[in-house]
């Protein structure tokens, strides 16, 4: 009699064998195993870190500030879930999530200047900026452009015209929503440049200018020092003090899993196994339109579910819940969440 071995579930090609046993496909020919490495990719990179908060995907996102640069974006497809604490250098820094919340207390002032008026040409223009040094923009991870630095004016037919800083000390020439060239296309307009530190700008409109208008710049100006508070908003930290020199900054966050390459790829977390391979039958049944087996399995997918989750459940209850009779104390600062 033959024996069928259970798999080791220690590389990818363990998991689409069990993933075979579960949809009752055997062959190669019904579906392939590149294919059922595709629904295991899915299900482990997309849908697997949505349903569960795992303790073994927690690491520290650590980066290194760069002087008088204040928003980091977020490398969104490694990270997620970014939690307190947060440090600067080892001291804790305050962490917001709302603008609102955050501006309040922290008010990006806007300094709104005339120092040109419009002489019936394009330019070029000279303007210093006053108060120094000023705020640089920033594109953020779906491409859209955030200026700091804003100059307006009108052309000879009453036309608003604008330009706004890259954040890499260039001025381009954009309408009124900043992300587009005046005419509505995706062309960038090159208007001149601008040194943030101080305070430079020169520059040139694509069209003429109204004589004896005024030409208004706008920026934010900050002290540097080191960081103390942080804002993440739209995948972008925000660092507050704007960093005057190179800092250490650590927040906790969640890993995203990266997909399995090829099928002898090891399984970082061999408990797992049979997890990935019940999410991975659950969508080819569903996308098979098979809802018998899917109702039918549907219990044992979330049996393995709650398994998986019981190992961070062990871990996290080792921890004691904070309250105001365990937190930190300046007479005992290390006793804080001692285990049971």
């Amino acid at each position: 009699m033959t024996v069928i071995l259970p798999t080791s579930g220690g590389i990818l090609s363990d998991i689409v064998t069990y993933v075979r046993r579960i949809i009752k496909e055997s062959s190669a020919q019904s579906i392939s195993d590149a294919l059922i490495a595709d629904y295991i990719n899915r299900f482990y990179v997309y849908d697997m870190s949505e349903r569960v908060q795992l303790f073994e995907l927690k690491r520290q996102y650590t980066f290194e500030t760069i002087a008088n640069i204040f928003q980091y974006q977020l490398p969104y497809e490694n990270y997620q879930l970014i939690e307190s604490p947060a440090y600067c250098d080892g001291v804790q820094l305050g962490v917001y999530q709302s603008n609102q919340q955050f501006y309040s207390i922290f008010p990006e002032l806007v300094q709104n200047q005339i120092q040109l008026l419009g002489d019936g040409t394009i330019g070029p223009f000279d303007i210093l900026f006053q108060s120094l040094p000023i705020l640089r923009g920033h594109t953020d991870d779906l491409g859209n452009l955030l200026p700091y630095v804003f100059i307006n004016a009108f052309d000879i037919d009453n036309n608003q015209m604008y330009i706004v800083d890259n954040g890499n000390g260039i001025l381009i020439q954009t309408d009124e929503t900043f992300q587009k060239a005046p005419d509505g296309t995706d062309a960038v307009i090159n208007a001149g440049t601008i040194d943030y530190i101080t305070g430079v700008a020169n520059f040139r409109f694509n069209n003429l200018t109204l004589a004896g208008s005024p030409i208004i710049s706008l920026s934010s100006p900050y002290f540097p020092g080191t960081p103390r508070v942080a804002l993440f908003f739209n995948n972008i930290i925000k660092l507050y003090p704007v960093p005057s020199r190179p800092h250490k900054i650590q927040f906790d966050c969640y890993i995203t899993p990266a997909q399995f390459l090829n099928l002898g790829d090891s399984v970082p977390f061999k408990y797992m196994s049979e997890y990935l391979a019940r999410g991975a039958a659950r969508k080819i049944l569903s996308d098979n339109a098979d809802f018998q087996q899917f109702q039918f399995y549907e219990p044992l997918f979330k049996e393995q579910e709650n398994l998986v989750l019981r190992r961070t459940t062990r871990q996290n209850k080792t921890q004691r819940t904070p309250t105001i009779f365990n937190q930190a104390s300046a007479q005992n600062p290390y006793f804080y969440n001692q285990t049971y």
